[in-house]
């Protein structure tokens, strides 16, 4: 019973994480909310029982993409700027939703097979 509340609260904070990336006009801010929503990944998988998947989750997304994303940020000048505006935030969104239609109606329509050991 607590693994599964375990994987829920990182699953809501893993969907928390990823708004932020979405969301956040700083761009160092969504980088770092990059950063939780990976280790909240890594979590899920540790309370699936996919340990080396986890460890993997963190070496390489969480230590090293994440920090070449940073380094870039860092690099660059615009940074108190933030994200600039963008005209295709709206038809993006319409796309994004229309994707988790179909993939709410797969995962729906689909007859799963149960394994019965």
């Amino acid at each position: 019973m607590g693994l599964a509340i375990a994987f829920w609260i990182l699953a809501a904070v893993c969907i928390l994480a990823a708004l932020g990336v979405v969301f956040l006009r700083n761009v160092f801010r969504a980088a770092l909310s990059l950063i939780l929503c990976f280790l909240m990944v890594a979590g899920l998988y540790v309370t699936l029982s996919a340990d080396f998947l986890a460890a993997i989750q963190v070496l390489i997304y969480v230590g090293a993409i994440s920090v070449l994303i940073i380094v870039a940020i860092m690099m660059t000048r615009e940074v108190q700027r933030g994200s600039p505006s963008n005209r295709l935030q709206i038809p993006a969104f319409i796309v994004a939703i229309l994707f988790l239609e179909v993939l709410v109606l797969v995962l729906l329509n689909t007859p799963w097979q149960i394994a019965t050991t």
